[in-house]
């Protein structure tokens, strides 16, 4: 696999992109300061939007690297917030397999929304 990073994706209902610190506000309210959004993910819940701006202060630098791969998701008929994310999270087997990672505002929960955003992130991945 040849690696080119988080690039734009567009499905029927929505836009993956890369993340811009100015997200930070509706990250931290669509889905980061919810207990039962971030239950199992490998981050606590964040308690204020300062520690979510702290992480996509992290994020934002690492699209410069081929090899990472993290998308807000955005619905096209919600405007440009994002309501979740969908990232590689490792790498295994020599880089050819990817584990991903993803969280979604529990009011586009039952939706299909992860599952096409899932969809589209392995056929880039892999055609």
């Amino acid at each position: 696999m040849t690696h080119v990073g988080t690039q734009y994706i567009e499905t029927d209902r929505l836009i993956l992109r890369r993340f811009e610190r100015s997200d930070a506000p509706a990250m931290f309210d669509n889905w980061a300061n919810d207990d039962e959004v971030t239950k199992y993910l490998t981050w606590p819940t964040h308690t204020d939007v300062s520690v979510t701006e702290g992480i996509l202060g992290e994020w934002v630098p690492q699209y410069e690297d081929d090899t990472f791969y993290n998308w807000a998701i955005v619905l096209k008929d919600n405007g440009p917030e994002p309501v979740g994310n969908i990232s590689v999270v490792r790498w295994e087997k020599d880089g050819q397999v990817p584990v991903v990672g993803y969280c979604l505002g529990r009011r586009w929960w039952r939706q299909g929304i992860m599952t096409e955003a899932l969809g589209a992130v392995i056929a880039f991945l892999f055609e």
